[in-house]
This record gives C-alpha cells, sequence and structure tokens, in this order.
C-alpha cells in the first residue's frame, strides 16, 4: 500500500474521484427532494433516474470508442467541465421536463467520465497493486457516501436544493484542476497491435468482445438479471424512509451515509482478502446475503435499525464493487478497455430503464414495501442460480 502512495497520478485519479464525488452524493439529495416536493410522486422519482439512463443506452459505444482513441485523462477532465456547467444551471431553472433534461445532461458526463476512469487505473498502476487501488478507491468512495449524503440532507434541509447544486457544482470545477496539474506516469506495457478500423467497426467491437469471453459474458448477463431487482432500489428507499418512517431530509442523509460507514469496511476487507477463489462465484453470494437484507429492511420502522441495515449495504456493496472491477480489469486488454466498457451501459441500460420505470409504478400502486420485499426475494434467487451457473476461471484469479 505504501508503494501506491507513492504513485502520484494514481493519487490525482483518486483525490479528484473523492471531490467530485463527494459532490455527487449531495446532489443525489437534492435531486430526490426537488422532485418530490414538486410532484410528490415516487414514480416522477423514477422517471428522473430514466433520464439519466438513457444517454448511457445510447451514447457507451461511442464514449467507448473515443475513450479508446483519446487520452483518457482529457476524457476525464472535459466532463468535470461539462458537468460543472450543467449542475450550475439546474437552480435558475424552473421548468420540470428542463431540469430532466439537465439530469440527463449530466449523466451524459458521467457515461464518458467513468469509464475512462476504470480504464485509466492499470495504465498507471501495476497489476499486482490494481486490486488495492480498487480497495481503496472503494473504501474513499465510501467515506464521500457517508459524508456526502449526510451533508447533502444537513444542506438541502438548512440552506435549500440551490445551495447543493451549486457545491456539486465547485467539485466538479476543484476535480478538473486537480487532474490538469499532475503530469502522469504511465507504465510501459506490451500492447497488442490493434488494425485501425472505421469508427462504425469500433462501435460495435467492443460487444462482440464482451459476448464472446464466456466469463465476460456470464458477468454481463449476471448483471443485468441483478440490475432488473436492484435498479429501481434507490427511489423507493427514498420514498419509504421519508413517507413510511416519517423521516426528514436530514435523517435521510444519514441513513443513506450510514452505508458508507459500512462500505469502509467491505473495502478493508475486499483490499486485504488473499483468497483465489473465483470473483464472480463470490458476487453471487454476496447478491443472496443483500436480498435477505434488503427483507429485513422493508418490514423495519425503526430508524436506528434502518442505519445498520444500510452500514451491512454498503459493505456488501464494497465487496461487490471491488471484485467485479478487479475483474473487468484483468479480463480486458489495455487497448481494448475503453470499447469494452463503453458497452456495459448499453448493454445493461435498458434493463436498468426498464426497472427503474416499473418499480416506482408498481410501487405507487400496490405499496413500496411490498416491492421492496419482492427486489429482496429477487435477489437471492438471482444469487442462488449464478452460483450455480458461475463459469470456472481459466486462470486462478
Amino acid at each position: 500500500m505504501r508503494k501506491l502512495f507513492k504513485n502520484r497520478s494514481f493519487l490525482s485519479i483518486w483525490t479528484a474521484s473523492i471531490v467530485s464525488g463527494l459532490g455527487d452524493k449531495i446532489a443525489i439529495i437534492a435531486f430526490f427532494s426537488l422532485i418530490m416536493d414538486r410532484t410528490g410522486s415516487v414514480a416522477n422519482l423514477g422517471l428522473l433516474a430514466a433520464v439519466q439512463i438513457i444517454p448511457g443506452v445510447l451514447l457507451g459505444p461511442v464514449a467507448g470508442v473515443i475513450i479508446d482513441r483519446w487520452r483518457k485523462k482529457g476524457v476525464m477532465v472535459l466532463t468535470d467541465i461539462f458537468s460543472a456547467a450543467v449542475v450550475f444551471v439546474i437552480p435558475f431553472v424552473e421548468s420540470l421536463p428542463t431540469i430532466y433534461l439537465l439530469a440527463a445532461l449530466l449523466s451524459i458526463g458521467r457515461q464518458f467520465h467513468s469509464p475512462a476512469r476504470l480504464a485509466l487505473m492499470p495504465e498507471v498502476v501495476e497489476d499486482n497493486l490494481l486490486k488495492k487501488s480498487n480497495a481503496l478507491t472503494m473504501l474513499t468512495q465510501n467515506l464521500v457516501l457517508m459524508f456526502g449524503m449526510a451533508l447533502g440532507g444537513i444542506i438541502v434541509e438548512s440552506r435549500g436544493v440551490n445551495s447543493a447544486f451549486f457545491a456539486d457544482s465547485l467539485t466538479f470545477v476543484f476535480s478538473a484542476i486537480i487532474l490538469i496539474q499532475r503530469r502522469f506516469v504511465y507504465l510501459e506495457v506490451e500492447k497488442v497491435p490493434q488494425k485501425v478500423q472505421k469508427f462504425w467497426k469500433d462501435l460495435s467491437f467492443g460487444a462482440t468482445h464482451l459476448l464472446g469471453n464466456p466469463r465476460l459474458r456470464f458477468a454481463v448477463i449476471f448483471l443485468g438479471t441483478v440490475t432488473m431487482v436492484t435498479a429501481m432500489q434507490p427511489p423507493l428507499v427514498f420514498d419509504f424512509v421519508k413517507n413510511i418512517m416519517m423521516q426528514s431530509e436530514k435523517e435521510i442523509g444519514f441513513i443513506f451515509g450510514a452505508a458508507g460507514v459500512g462500505g469502509i469496511i467491505g473495502a478493508l476487507i475486499a483490499g486485504a482478502a488473499r483468497s483465489k477463489s473465483n470473483p464472480l462465484t463470490l458476487i453471487t453470494v454476496l447478491l443472496a446475503i443483500d436480498g435477505v437484507l434488503l427483507g429485513l429492511f422493508a418490514v423495519n420502522r425503526n430508524p436506528a435499525m434502518a442505519i445498520l441495515l444500510f452500514a451491512c449495504f454498503g459493505a456488501i456493496s464494497s465487496g461487490l464493487q471491488v471484485n467485479l472491477a478487479t475483474f473487468l480489469q484483468r479480463e480486458t486488454a489495455e487497448e481494448i478497455r475503453g470499447r469494452v466498457f463503453g458497452w456495459l451501459t448499453p448493454m445493461i441500460g435498458p434493463i436498468t430503464l426498464f426497472s427503474v420505470l416499473v418499480g416506482p409504478i408498481v410501487a405507487s400502486r400496490v405499496g413500496v414495501v411490498p416491492v421492496l420485499i419482492a427486489a429482496g426475494v429477487g435477489e437471492i434467487l438471482f444469487g442462488i442460480i449464478g452460483r450455480i451457473f458461475v463459469p470456472k476461471p481459466a486462470i486462478d484469479s
């Protein structure tokens, strides 16, 4: 870990992600509060999530090709600047459709930024430190989740949603500055020569590679089925805590932030683990456990228990994301990572879109609790089925 902290290129990426991530968490509370106050409908929270998914579905392959052809650091800087401008405009907008449009534009920035960061990390971090770098990133993301959600709730309740959006805009500016001021040192790696193809052929390359590799194909199919029951959960949980548990935005921020506390523990465990077991197997097991906890959350009415359960959700989420990120990075060659990662959202996005639209609509008719319980049962079933059919690794992971 000491060697990782001496890597200034990694430190710049890591620090920038902390800063912009803090603003993102503040904005989540602001967006949810803004839409709920204006419409009073959980279905509209689902619509908000939907408009943020559509750009990724449409632009994912294009983003992937651009990331592979351009400097990944430059892509991250430009998207930070773009995102800062978009968020800054939101407080001056009264029209609800325009707010949805701005939310969609903000997601365009994320669609370029996140795959670029994921693809850039193995270019500046040695392979033997890659899992530790992912674990450290996840650990700090959970610190950001903990403080960002709590801070977002406090800002929205005390200063209003506009102040929260202004704060988010500033974090994007600071993130861009952090990345600009550091000259990156890239690893010397042997690259497989790639035939220069026309842009439209490069668009399809990532999808062909994902579906042609048995382990990557399983990961995509499994993620798709899992997304069907998990994507709908954030707006449902917000509605559940606000209208059933009768908690304010401040308390909601602390409950969501508790996931960061558990996430820190989960990231520490994931980073320290040296197990050679199949990471896909671990992911299926963690999903089933998460389903059990979600069922318990749905029948709970005690705020203290909600905080404890969210801490458990955070620990499981860290384990899932660290193992999945490391698996994807190691299974994909450096020169094609952008195109491959760029296709993840278009493949998973339609299912995510279906989930965030249908889940809240169903919840508005039958209630949030039955839908949360059904989602928990779905996670358990998908975890068990995935454990049975998970492909064995060709080599030790």
